[in-house]
């Protein structure tokens, strides 16, 4: 068994922070989560997406993040997935362990107001 949802009709990006696409998806034991989208490149460069896993509904927002090493120094990044140009698209996520997904997106060196879209849809499985 699977679920679906949509987690955004056809918005136009936003500039400046990151801002939330749709709302809080729990997991309610599913295993794989997979966002589908459809972003249509505007004056942006392009688009930062970004998954924030959270153990409450209501709790803190840890965004999914990668590891390097330089010189036996371990620093970490926000693990971001960039779109430069229009496409549909998916990203599927195998999360175990994780209560609830938030995703997150901005726009990449808008140059004035941003005109690109993003429509986003989910499943659980």
């Amino acid at each position: 068994m699977s679920a679906t949802g949509i987690l955004q009709a056809t918005t136009v990006v936003t500039e400046g922070s990151y801002s939330d696409v749709g709302t809080i998806v729990g997991k309610e034991g599913y295993e794989y989560f997979t966002l589908f989208g459809t972003y249509v490149k505007g004056d942006e460069s392009g688009i930062n997406i970004v998954f924030n896993f959270q153990r409450t509904v209501d709790g803190t927002a840890y965004p999914a993040v990668e590891w390097t090493e330089t010189a036996g120094l371990y620093t970490y990044q926000a693990q971001i997935y960039r779109l430069t140009a229009s496409r549909n698209f998916f990203i599927q996520l195998y999360l175990p362990a994780v209560d609830y997904v938030l995703v997150t997106q901005k726009t990449v060196d808008a140059t004035g107001t941003p005109t690109g879209t993003l429509a986003a849809s989910y499943t659980l499985a």
